[in-house]
């Protein structure tokens, strides 16, 4: 009796580690189903709407840096220069072991993904060329530097999204695109015209550089200052036989992101005309790469059918870290 008594009390014992390995065993297979599944598609959550926000902070940058220059061409206003706007942006994204407590609890979620945020030039610049009708030619070159976000991410895919002479470009595996276009415009001014003589095109172009060389990188918080400099002089409007805009760039894929640029600026002011206009870009492997748009106007080379006009700018631009836990 008394041994009988003492086997049972053993396997009453064992049952319960038995149970107790079971129920860690299944603890265990659900937080590896977790991380495996759960915490990816959370992390993808992530970085897309932290790159969403990224472009709309590019896009918000674009407009206040127009604002500058545009109310600077307003005899009326005083003048912006010397002005300084501050753009803050946000490096990777939230969570990550680095801001949850234990062990366990950050295995949980998604690990941070950091960022850099810098200036550069890489070499890009645009050719701006005019023609009168004595065959005076004129030349204007302006560095194209760009501020250019670019991410680490962890669970999608690479992108840069980067803000270049007025326009904010996108730049990813499949290839670039232009998410907000540059100031330039390229319009049909004959729509209405019923007089042959009074059948012209404009040109109005906007080339914003940008002075510095910085690079920030890691997680957290970064401000972003631009001051507009001495605007240059505004060119024009001046009547020419033709303009020549010329965009030099690293790299094939750019060329013809540029050269759909072009024809979007050509489509948007009523240039349908392919007798008006030529579009091209270098053929790949070309070392440096460019496209370019010329403008012909209704009329021959010899006649001055178009208004050319060009309001340059020109931005210092400054990184500054946010300091952070400031009570």
């Amino acid at each position: 009796m008394r041994d009988g008594t003492a086997g049972q009390e053993r396997e009453l014992a064992l049952s319960e580690v038995v149970g107790f390995v079971l129920l860690l065993g299944v603890l265990v297979a659900a937080m590896a189903l977790w991380m495996m599944y759960i915490v990816p598609v959370t992390g993808r959550e992530d970085e897309i709407t932290h790159m969403n926000e990224v472009k709309d902070r590019f896009t918000e940058y674009k407009i206040t840096l127009d604002s500058l220059w545009i109310n600077s061409n307003n005899p009326s206003v005083a003048s912006m220069a010397g002005v300084t706007t501050s753009t803050s942006f946000n490096l990777g994204t939230g969570g990550g072991n680095t801001q949850a407590g234990g062990m366990f609890i950050s295995l949980m979620k998604p690990v941070a993904s950091p960022a850099i945020l810098a200036l550069t030039n890489s070499g890009d610049w645009m050719n701006v060329t005019t023609t009168d009708n004595t065959g005076t030619v004129a030349h204007y070159d302006y560095s194209l530097s760009k501020i250019e976000y670019l991410s680490q991410n962890n669970y999608w895919i690479q992108q840069k999204y980067y803000y270049q002479s007025g326009g904010v470009f996108l730049e990813q595996e499949s290839g670039s695109t232009t998410r907000v276009s540059p100031p330039i415009s390229i319009i049909n001014s004959s729509a209405s015209a019923t007089d042959a003589g009074a059948f012209t095109s404009s040109v109005v172009i906007a080339p914003i550089t940008l002075d510095g060389g910085a690079s920030i990188g890691g997680n957290g918080p970064v401000r972003l200052d631009s001051r507009l400099k001495n605007k240059p002089a505004v060119i024009g409007p001046a009547k020419t036989t033709d303009v020549r805009i010329d965009v030099y760039v690293p790299d094939h894929t750019t060329a013809l992101m540029w050269k759909a640029t072009f024809l979007d600026a050509l489509s948007n002011g009523g240039v349908t005309d392919p007798a008006w206009y030529e579009v091209g870009n270098s053929t790949p492997g070309s070392s440096p790469s460019y496209a370019y748009v010329r403008i012909i106007g209704p009329f021959t080379d010899t006649t001055e059918d178009i208004w050319f006009t060009m309001h340059p700018a020109e931005f210092a631009v400054t990184f500054n870290n946010i300091a952070t836990g400031i009570t």
